[in-house]
C-alpha cells in the first residue's frame, strides 16, 4: 500500500510539475480562435475555442500521434494542435516546437511541448528534460529563461530574439541560445522554430 501511494503521489507531482508552464496562442490570425477538440484529430467535436491572443493553456501531460497535446484552458480539457502554441505570444514569440543547436563542439537541444531533448554529441551524453519553468526577462522580453530537469541532470537554456549565425553556413537564425546543464560547459549557438515530428 505505501509503495501505492508513493508512485501516485509521484505521478501528481509530475503532473503537477508539468502543468507548471502555461502556454499561449500562436500563429492564429486576430478573429479566429484554436479550436479544442474531445480527440487528437481535426475532424473530432470541438469542445471549446481558444482566443488567437490567449494565455494560460496549461499541458495535462497526454501527447498523442503527430504534433496533438491534451490541454485544459478555462477549467476545459481537450486537445489542440501543438503547431498553435508557444512559450510567449505576440512580437516575441517562442514556439513549442525549437530546434537550437551549436557547432565546435556539437550539440543540440529540441523544445518540444512539455520536454527539451539535449543530445551533446561532444561529451556523447543525451538527456530528456521536463520543462519545469518558462520567464520572460523583467525587463527584456526579447530574452527568456527556460528551466527543465530530468532525473540526474537540470537544464538552463536562455534563448534571446535576435539574428544568430551558427559560425558555419550562411544561414541567419532568428534566435541566439545560451545553455547550462549540469556536469557539463555552458555552450552557445542558434535556434530556429521546428516541424513537429
Amino acid at each position: 500500500m505505501r509503495l501505492l501511494t508513493i508512485f501516485i503521489a509521484s505521478l501528481l507531482t509530475a503532473t503537477i510539475a508539468l502543468a507548471a508552464v502555461a502556454y499561449s496562442v500562436i500563429n492564429v490570425r486576430p478573429g479566429d480562435t484554436l479550436n479544442m477538440r474531445s480527440q487528437p484529430n481535426p475532424g473530432a467535436r470541438v469542445v471549446q475555442t481558444i482566443p488567437h491572443d490567449a494565455n494560460g493553456v496549461l499541458l495535462t501531460g497526454r501527447r498523442s500521434a503527430g504534433d496533438w497535446v491534451e490541454v485544459t484552458y478555462q477549467r476545459r480539457r481537450g486537445w489542440v494542435n501543438a503547431r498553435f502554441l508557444g512559450l510567449a505570444s505576440g512580437r516575441y514569440e517562442i514556439p513549442a516546437f525549437l530546434d537550437c543547436a551549436g557547432t565546435e563542439p556539437f550539440w543540440s537541444i529540441r523544445l518540444t511541448p512539455g520536454y527539451a531533448s539535449a543530445d551533446l554529441m561532444f561529451a556523447e551524453r543525451r538527456y530528456l528534460f521536463r520543462i519545469s519553468r518558462f520567464q520572460q526577462v523583467m525587463n527584456r522580453t526579447d530574452i527568456a529563461h527556460i528551466r527543465g530537469a530530468s532525473r540526474n541532470a537540470s537544464l538552463s537554456l536562455i534563448v534571446r530574439h535576435e539574428s544568430c549565425s551558427d559560425g558555419m553556413s550562411d544561414t541567419n537564425y532568428p534566435y541566439s541560445a545560451v545553455a547550462l546543464i549540469s556536469g557539463v560547459n555552458t555552450i552557445a549557438g542558434c535556434c530556429r522554430p521546428a516541424q513537429p515530428r
